[in-house]
């Protein structure tokens, strides 16, 4: 069994009343009520096309995608080798 990549997408809302209609497109973690926005995980994979889909709602005033991944690469915290020249090196050579 593969664990699935998966990638968070902040979807800030205009009314509340609609977020209910964002469990269609992924896994709804949490809604802010008081600054209007949801959290839901979805597929890495599948991210640009939901991203897409949701950008055509109404509802939807913006959409921010996690820079977690980017941010693992450049730090070195990944296991993916291809990342490895990009890393931050903290270690002082003296």
């Amino acid at each position: 069994m593969d664990i699935q990549s998966r990638t968070n997408l902040v979807v800030y809302v205009s009314s509340l009343r609609q977020v209910r209609q964002l469990k269609r497109y992924g896994h709804l973690e949490y809604v802010s009520k008081r600054m209007r926005y949801a959290i839901i995980y979805v597929n890495e994979d599948e991210a640009k096309e939901t991203i897409g889909r949701l950008k055509q709602l109404r509802f939807v005033k913006r959409i921010i995608e996690s820079p977690r991944n980017e941010l693992m690469d450049l730090l070195g915290l990944s296991d993916e080798p291809e990342a490895e020249e990009d890393q931050i090196n903290f270690e002082e050579d003296e």
